[in-house]
This record gives structure tokens, C-alpha cells and sequence, in this order.
């Protein structure tokens, strides 16, 4: 599969976290369920799978060591980190490494497609990151829309 299109759109997506002062956007996925994974990075995950994009162009990507194969060949990720049963200590140091203050996650009241993260996997990532990252999450739907809009011109 030809990927161009989206190492555009990760390209596009941390010049808006620039703009926007959000260091870090992370899409966690499990089997799929966050509609924004294809029109983003075009993979598939299995297993959980946690995306993160940084304003700085890093594009990190966590997976089960059945998903990272594919994840690895698509070359959209400068790194790819695989974890065997639990991904919370591989997640908790990537961000102790990139030590964000404002992380961008997908919740909306209003898009449907920026409302990736189920209610189970964010109360997962607030307890995983609850000693590393304070702060509040905040929505990644202005991120995602304005990627949509240069998409379509």
C-alpha cells in the first residue's frame, strides 16, 4: 500500500499541533475502533495500538508485537515500540521521554469521526498516565477537522 498521502497528513497534523501549542495528539485504538485511524495513518491495529504525533514531527507508534509488523512496513512511524500483554509501562515511558503539557486526545461531542476513544480505554489511559501527566486531555477534534479541511482542497 502507498502511504504518501498519509505522511502528508501526519506532517500536516504536527504543524497544527504547532500552531496550537499541543505537544503531543495520541490515538489509542483497539481493533479499529477509532473512525479517524484510516484517514490518518491507513493502519490496522488488532490489538491496542497508541498513535502518538508530536508538534516537534515525531510519530511514535505502540502496538502488540502481532500489529507492529505492518506498522513498521507502512514507514510512517519513526519508531515503532511492540509490547506482549501490557502496553501501560511501554506508554508510560515514552511519556516520561517526551514529558507533554498538553495532550491531545480523540473526544467529541460534535464529530463523530474526531470520537475515537471509548469510555473503557480513556479511563485506561488516565489511570496508566495519572503520576506522569496530570493535566487535563484535551480534544483532538480541532486538530482532526483541520486536517480534514486541507485534505479537501
Amino acid at each position: 500500500m502507498d502511504y504518501s498521502i498519509q505522511k502528508e497528513r501526519l506532517q500536516d497534523a504536527s504543524q497544527l499541533l504547532l500552531k496550537q501549542g499541543i505537544d503531543v495528539w495520541m490515538i489509542v485504538t483497539s481493533e479499529g475502533s477509532d473512525p479517524c485511524l484510516p484517514i490518518v495513518t491507513g493502519v490496522e491495529t488488532v490489538g491496542l495500538g497508541v498513535f502518538l504525533i508530536t508538534k516537534n514531527n515525531e510519530r511514535i507508534a505502540i502496538s502488540s508485537t502481532i500489529d507492529a509488523q505492518d506498522i513498521v512496513e507502512s514507514d510512517l512511524f519513526h519508531e515503532v515500540k511492540t509490547y506482549q500483554g501490557n502496553a501501560e509501562e511501554v506508554l508510560q515511558e515514552t511519556i516520561r521521554i517526551i514529558k507533554p503539557e498538553r495532550i491531545a486526545v480523540n473526544y467529541s461531542q460534535e464529530d463523530p469521526v474526531a470520537d475515537g476513544l471509548t469510555t473503557g480505554r480513556f479511563r485506561w489511559l488516565k489511570q496508566t498516565l495519572d503520576d506522569i501527566y496530570p493535566n487535563e486531555y484535551e480534544s483532538a477534534e480541532p486538530i482532526l477537522q483541520q486536517l480534514r479541511k486541507i485534505e479537501s482542497t
